[in-house]
C-alpha cells in the first residue's frame, strides 16, 4: 500500500531500575555500571539540598515542602528510572488564595513537609557516610600509592614538602607496606561503594513514598486489567470446548465414515465389484473433512502471518476493506523483529476494528498509522468518518479488542462521539522477539 514503511528498530537493554535492583541482579559487576556514581552523586547532592531548603523555603510554613517536592521528583530520575508522578491536584481554583488553600488540604503537601523534616538527619548521615567509607579510604590509597611512587622512584620523602609535613605519621616506609596500604585503601573504598549504593536505594525508596503517589486511578486499572484476563481465559476454555465439540461432531465422524467407506471399497475391490460410487463417497468424505477441520482452526493462529510479516499481513486486510467500497490512507511503520505474542495481537485487533468499520460504521474513509514511539512502544490508531456512536459496552467486537491489547501490556481509547468520527488509538510495548 501507499505510505508503508518497514524500519527495524533493536529493542533497548531493559537493564535495572533502581540502585536496588541493580544491587540484587549483577552484585559482582554492580561497580562496573553507572549506578554506584549515581547513587554517589544523589546522595552528595542531599546535603546541598537540605541546607538551600532551610535557608529559602521556611517562610513558606506548612507549603515548604511543596518546592521540595518538585526538586526531589526531578533529582529521583537519577536512582530511578521510572517516572515520579506529581501527586498534586491539578489547579481548580483561581488565584493565589485558592492555590494555597486547594495544597494545604492536600495530604501530598503535609507528606513532602515531612519528607524535607527527615530530609535534614539524612543528609547529616549521608555526609558522615561519605566521608567515613569514601573520603578516608580514598585519602589512604592516594597517599599510599604516592608515597609507594617516591620510595620506588629513591626519592627522599623528607625532599618532598607534601610529605615532609607528614613524615611523623609515616607509619612504614617500606615500598611494599605503601602497596598494600594503597590497595587496602581502594579495597575499602570499592566497599564504600556498595554502601553507598544501598544508602541512595533506602533515600530513593522513601522518596518514593512520600513525595511521589501512583497516578489516579492505578487501582481501577489493575482491577481492569485482571477482569481482561480472566475474560480472556473463560473465551479460551469456551474456544477449547468448541474445538472439542467440533472435531468430535464434525470432522471425527466424516473421517469415521472414510475409514467404513475405504473397508468396504477394499472388500468390494477383492470381490471385483464396482467401486466408482464408494470411491466418490469417499472424496466427498474427505473433502468435507478438510472443510470443517478448516473452519476449526480458523482464527487460533493467522494463515497470514505464517506467510508474511505483520505489515502485509494487514495490507491484506486492509486491501479487502477497500474492495468493499473503503478508501484507505494507511502508514504502516512497523519493527522487522516484534515478538510474536504482539504480532498476532496487533493482527486481531486491528482486523476486528477494520470489519467494524465496514460493516457498522456507515464511512467511506479509513485511516490507519502504526509507527514506534521513543518509549519503545507500538502507537496504533485506527479511524474512520463514519457516523460514530461507537462504545466498548455495546458488544464483544471492541471488548476483545481491549483485552488482547491490555493482555500485551498496552493500552487502548476510544473515541467515538455521536456523527463521527471514531477514533481508536493503541499502545502496545514492542519488545524483540
Amino acid at each position: 500500500m501507499a505510505g508503508q514503511a518497514h524500519k527495524r528498530e533493536d529493542s533497548a537493554p531493559t537493564g535495572a531500575g533502581s540502585p536496588g535492583a541493580a544491587l540484587r541482579q549483577h552484585p559482582a559487576r554492580l561497580l562496573t555500571t553507572s549506578w554506584p556514581w549515581r547513587s554517589l552523586g544523589y546522595l552528595v547532592t542531599t546535603p546541598i539540598v537540605a541546607v538551600l531548603w532551610l535557608l529559602t523555603c521556611w517562610p513558606l510554613v506548612v507549603l515548604a515542602g511543596v518546592p521540595l517536592g518538585h526538586i526531589e521528583r526531578w533529582r529521583l530520575r537519577w536512582v530511578d528510572r521510572r517516572p515520579a508522578t506529581n501527586p498534586h491536584s491539578p489547579m481548580t481554583r483561581t488565584g493565589f488564595g485558592g492555590w494555597v488553600r486547594l495544597r494545604i488540604s492536600e495530604r501530598a503537601s503535609w507528606a513532602e513537609l515531612l519528607y524535607g523534616v527527615v530530609l535534614v538527619p539524612i543528609s547529616v548521615l549521608t555526609f558522615a557516610l561519605f566521608c567515613i567509607v569514601l573520603l578516608v579510604p580514598a585519602a589512604v590509597a592516594a597517599a599510599s600509592a604516592a608515597l609507594f611512587v617516591i620510595l620506588i622512584l629513591g626519592v627522599d620523602p623528607g625532599a618532598v614538602t607534601a610529605v615532609s609535613d607528614l613524615r611523623t605519621s609515616i607509619i612504614n616506609e617500606n615500598p611494599l607496606a605503601q602497596l598494600g596500604f594503597a590497595a587496602l585503601g581502594a579495597i575499602v573504598f570499592a566497599a564504600g561503594l556498595y554502601l553507598v549504593t544501598l544508602a541512595a536505594e533506602g533515600q530513593r525508596y522513601l522518596c518514593r513514598i512520600l513525595i511521589s503517589e501512583p497516578p489516579a486511578g492505578e487501582d481501577e486499572q489493575l482491577t481492569e486489567v485482571t477482569r481482561s484476563r480472566a475474560r480472556i481465559s473463560s473465551a479460551f476454555d469456551q474456544e477449547r470446548r468448541r474445538i472439542e465439540r467440533d472435531l468430535h461432531d464434525g470432522a471425527q465422524q466424516r473421517l469415521t465414515s472414510l475409514v467404513l467407506t475405504l473397508a468396504t471399497m477394499k472388500y468390494q475391490l477383492g470381490r471385483g465389484q464396482e467401486i466408482r460410487p464408494l470411491l466418490e463417497q469417499a472424496t466427498t468424505d474427505a473433502q468435507h473433512a478438510v472443510d470443517e477441520l478448516r473452519e476449526i482452526v480458523h482464527g487460533i493462529y493467522p494463515s497470514a502471518l505464517r506467510e508474511h510479516d505483520l505489515s502485509e499481513a494487514l495490507d491484506d486486510v486492509l486491501s479487502r476493506a477497500e474492495l468493499a467500497g473503503l478508501t484507505s490512507d494507511v502508514q504502516l511503520d512497523v519493527p522487522a523483529d516484534l515478538s510474536p505474542d504482539v504480532e498476532v495481537g496487533l493482527y486481531f485487533a486491528v482486523s476486528e476494528l477494520v470489519t467494524n468499520v465496514t460493516k457498522h460504521s456507515g464511512a467511506t474513509c479509513l485511516v490507519v498509522r502504526i509507527k514506534p514511539t521513543s518509549e519503545s512502544s507500538l502507537h496504533v490508531s485506527v479511524e474512520d468518518n463514519g457516523h460514530g456512536g461507537a462504545s466498548i459496552e455495546g458488544g464483544t467486537g471492541l471488548l476483545g479488542v481491549v483485552d488482547r491489547i491490555e493482555t500485551l501490556g498496552g493500552t487502548l481509547h476510544l473515541s467515538s462521539p455521536p456523527g463521527g468520527p471514531t477514533r481508536v488509538n493503541m499502545e502496545v510495548p514492542c519488545e524483540s522477539s
